[in-house]
């Protein structure tokens, strides 16, 4: 047998040289084990994994960073200065703004975009009503006068007891006009949907 073959004690398997001193010395019911070493990559991210574990530990618990709450304080804060910043520019109706908007080209379509991206699935095709009431009628549960200055306060605030939304905090101020305006053009069309609810207002 050449020199550089041998065999293993217990399985009498042939090993070469080089592979000799990698056998250790113990083996389970005949199973038999080599030391080789682990590669380069894995060791490197252990060693970077540890170095990381303990910078992190020293800079969470002793150099005085934020706790994960202290953290989610900050970010809400941040939210909440952008939600009162947006409430300050959709707060307050505009007539002569909306008029303005309202003679924009793009404004009724617009208005049927915002209308089946956010209202048609509680007021249904065309505004004739599913969960929420029909808009095309002359019975009103929320307002007591369709026009666009209340609708759009309406709408701004919502009713959470009737199951209509607050859109403030989802809406733009061009997307609130959007939905007055679409309410506005289905007016009077008495589609036939879900039956009359609240106060008649038409004379």
């Amino acid at each position: 047998m050449n020199e550089d073959i041998k065999k293993s004690k217990a399985n009498n398997i042939i090993l070469n040289k080089s592979e000799e001193n990698l056998l250790l010395e113990h083996n389970y019911d005949g199973i038999e084990e080599f030391d080789y070493p682990l590669p380069a990559w894995w060791v490197w991210t252990f060693i970077g994994g540890v170095t990381f574990g303990i910078f992190y530990i020293y800079f969470y618990n002793f150099a005085g960073a934020p706790s994960l709450k202290e953290d989610f304080k900050i970010e809400m804060a941040a939210i909440e200065k952008v939600i009162t910043a947006q409430r300050k520019l959709t707060g307050n109706f505009d007539m002569a703004d909306f008029k303005s908007w309202q003679g924009g080209e793009n404004s009724m379509q617009m208005a049927a975009v915002v209308y089946e991206e956010n209202c048609l699935s509680c007021h249904e095709e065309g505004g004739k009503g599913d969960i929420g009431p029909n808009l095309t009628d002359e019975f009103w549960l929320n307002v007591n006068k369709v026009s666009p200055d209340v609708l759009y306060g309406f709408i701004l605030k919502g009713n959470e007891d009737n199951g209509m939304p607050a859109w403030e905090d989802m809406l733009s101020k061009e997307e609130l006009y959007a939905a007055v305006q679409f309410v506005l053009s289905v007016q009077n069309k008495n589609l036939p949907g879900k039956e009359p609810q609240g106060k008649k207002l038409s004379e």
